[in-house]
């Protein structure tokens, strides 16, 4: 049988091609179950808040504290009047937006990552605390988790920082006491049922002291929870941080904080829409982000709803 050299040739030469053209063609596929398996776009943001918070100095185009009335409410730099030199505009006393932006990633993170490590770390000892002795120790944590989170916790937190004054510590420690009931109710229901386990009565057998046996044996097993309630709660304190700012009760001016902006642009919406829509954008994106990324591991560290896809 004779195969004409053309055929042959045609052959050799297009079959590389035909392979890198799919593989070209799979690009998408591939890019989109990355995407969907793994948190990739909240670990950008969250990555963008870090980076931010570390070298918000070297990152920031302006001083951000540093006004130029002559320069006050520039637009951005792709809308009519706007300057290269201030890309996101300027706000109503002439401060650079996106270097306030930046640094007040700084606070945010700051405030964050304290106040979530101190309420999650106090609500995992109460919650261990209840679910492990039971009877009287866990109805006085119960009921004390019960009336804290019946109060109004931004009219409390208004009110002191009316009597204490606005500070760092002051934030923090009111953003710390919102964050330790979610944990004390998780971790409480894990430990119950943990502490009728083979292996904690195994510890009790051997003559394990209290302590011993929940921070050796039982703490390990409710860590994915600890985990997933941290990173859950890292949106919200964010969000409520903001709105503290917002309401004049939140981080001291002049420091640059998300909340405290787009709250002194709430008065040039129509005319200035920049001042209060950037810093918001930057609230929303950091509180999303940590939303997913807290469902995603709580998908993936909980085995009675984890998805296999």
């Amino acid at each position: 049988m004779k195969v004409s050299k053309t055929t042959a040739f045609d052959s050799a030469d297009t079959s590389p091609l035909r392979g890198t053209a799919a593989g070209i063609a799979s690009w998408p596929k591939k890019t989109f179950f990355i995407i969907r398996r793994w948190p990739v776009i909240p670990g950008m943001v969250l990555a963008a808040l870090v980076i931010c918070a570390l070298f918000a100095p070297w990152l920031s185009p302006h001083d951000p504290y540093k006004n130029t009335l002559k320069d006050r409410l520039v637009p951005p730099f792709w809308n009519d009047g706007g300057q290269a030199k201030y890309l996101l505009g300027t706000d109503q006393i002439g401060r650079d937006i996106l270097s306030r932006i930046i640094h007040g990633a700084r606070v945010s993170a700051v405030v964050m990552s304290i106040a979530v490590s101190v309420g999650v770390t106090i609500g995992t000892i109460l919650g261990m605390s209840a679910g492990y002795f039971g009877r009287h120790v866990d109805e006085a944590i119960m009921r004390i988790v019960d009336t804290w989170a019946a109060l109004p916790f931004i009219m409390v937190a208004l009110v002191v920082v009316l009597v204490l004054g606005q500070s760092y510590g002051v934030l923090v420690g009111l953003l710390a006491l919102l964050s330790w009931p979610g944990a004390v109710r998780l971790v409480r229901a894990e430990v119950l049922s943990l502490r009728t386990r083979d292996y904690v009565s195994m510890a009790k057998v051997a003559g394990a002291s209290t302590p011993r046996i929940l921070f050796k044996h039982v703490l390990p097993s409710v860590w994915n929870v600890v985990l997933v309630t941290a990173s859950l709660q890292m949106g919200g304190i964010i969000l409520v941080e903001a709105t503290l700012s917002f309401l004049g009760a939140g981080i001291p001016a002049p420091t640059p904080a998300w909340g405290a902006m787009t709250s002194d642009g709430k008065n040039y919406v129509n005319d200035a829409y920049w001042v209060a829509f950037f810093p918001g954008m930057a609230i929303f994106m950091v509180v999303m982000a940590g939303n997913f990324l807290g469902d995603w591991l709580r998908d993936r560290m909980d085995p009675t709803i984890r998805q296999i896809n």
